[in-house]
């Protein structure tokens, strides 16, 4: 506890947390300029806390935009504004806590699911702050916080972090030559390239396909973007060519977004697959060129799992998504 000897800037310290101090100095009087003694409704309650909440979001949003590995000055600004929202949540979700033993109907909603995005940034926040910067979890936790704040009642402030996994990328492609694929989803480069692609038999989660392999393409890699609910396999090329097969176990896959083309095509072990050309959506590969989506569902998986195959990053994509999807084969209790 803090003794009275302890001194706190007032800066930091939130309405709620003021009113309280000033109770304890000058008596009940004080509670004249905190409502007059009456406690506001819950609903108000949650819009102070998400509006106390968003402008210490912003600033970390700011700090991860502005994040350049290769500068050191920046990744400590970085981890030090991490620090600050890490703690800013943190006691966020405490008065949430208190807040949702009063709070019924729509407004119990509503913290809870403020309480879940606080939570998810928390734990993006704490992966930023690491000894080691791993993309990987920072691209995990990344995609969790952003669908926590999308999903939320409340509205919060986004949390972007492209910028510094753009730059974790770049780091990666620095120091090392072939190598293991890093994630796709965070971005590179979408120069052409007319290297012959060979193809190797590949098992993955719940499946077999042929993937490219050779002169610079490097290993398969498995990522979750939704840990338990989207497994992701990646394989990335030269020249910025990619592929990723994506296994949703608990749901069947579909398209999400705008498309140029959509063709109803022929899959070995399914029996047909949807063809989608676009340009766009959440994957900055496919920001600047023309991406191929394959969805896969049918008579080939069980229940209600699903696979998508999608590629891009120049010439050569097209062919690669074709070859990939055609081969992709449920195995194990998916292939029942």
């Amino acid at each position: 506890m803090m003794s009275l000897r302890q001194t706190v800037p007032l800066g930091m310290l939130s309405r709620r947390a003021l009113c309280t101090a000033s109770v304890v100095v000058l008596g009940a009087s004080a509670m004249a300029g905190c409502g007059g003694g009456s406690e506001p409704d819950t609903t108000t309650q949650i819009e102070e806390v998400a509006r106390d909440t968003a402008r210490s979001l912003d600033r970390f949003s700011d700090a991860l935009r502005d994040a350049r590995i290769s500068d050191k000055a920046s990744v400590v600004k970085l981890r030090a504004s991490a620090g600050r929202a890490e703690d800013d949540l943190r006691d966020a979700r405490a008065d949430l806590g208190e807040i949702e033993d009063k709070a019924k109907g729509n407004d119990r909603r509503k913290v809870r699911d403020l309480e879940d995005a606080l939570a998810d940034i928390e734990d993006l926040a704490g992966e930023v702050q690491g000894s080691r910067l791993s993309r990987n979890d920072i691209e995990v936790s990344a995609e969790r916080a952003q669908q926590s704040v999308r999903d939320s009642a409340v509205e919060l402030p986004r949390i972007d972090a492209d910028a510094l996994l753009a730059s974790l990328e770049k780091q990666r492609a620095r120091t090392t030559t072939g190598g293991v694929s890093a994630p796709v989803g965070a971005g590179s480069s979408t120069t052409q390239s007319s290297t012959p692609v060979a193809y190797r038999d590949y098992t993955g989660p719940a499946f077999q396909a042929k993937i490219p392999t050779g002169s610079g393409w490097a290993a398969p890699s498995q990522s979750e973007p939704t840990p338990g609910q989207l497994f992701r396999t990646n394989v990335r090329g030269p020249n910025g060519l990619f592929v990723a097969i994506d296994f949703t176990p608990l749901e069947a896959a579909k398209f999400g977004g705008r498309y140029t083309t959509r063709t109803e095509v022929g899959q070995t072990a399914f029996g047909s697959a949807a063809r989608y050309e676009f340009q766009g959506g959440r994957l900055p590969e496919c920001q600047s060129s023309p991406c191929i989506d394959y969805i896969i569902n049918g008579n080939g998986a069980s229940g209600g799992s699903g696979f998508a195959v999608v590629a891009g990053g120049g010439a050569g994509a097209a062919q690669i998504a074709q070859t990939v999807a055609n081969s992709v084969t449920p195995v194990g209790e998916y292939g029942e």
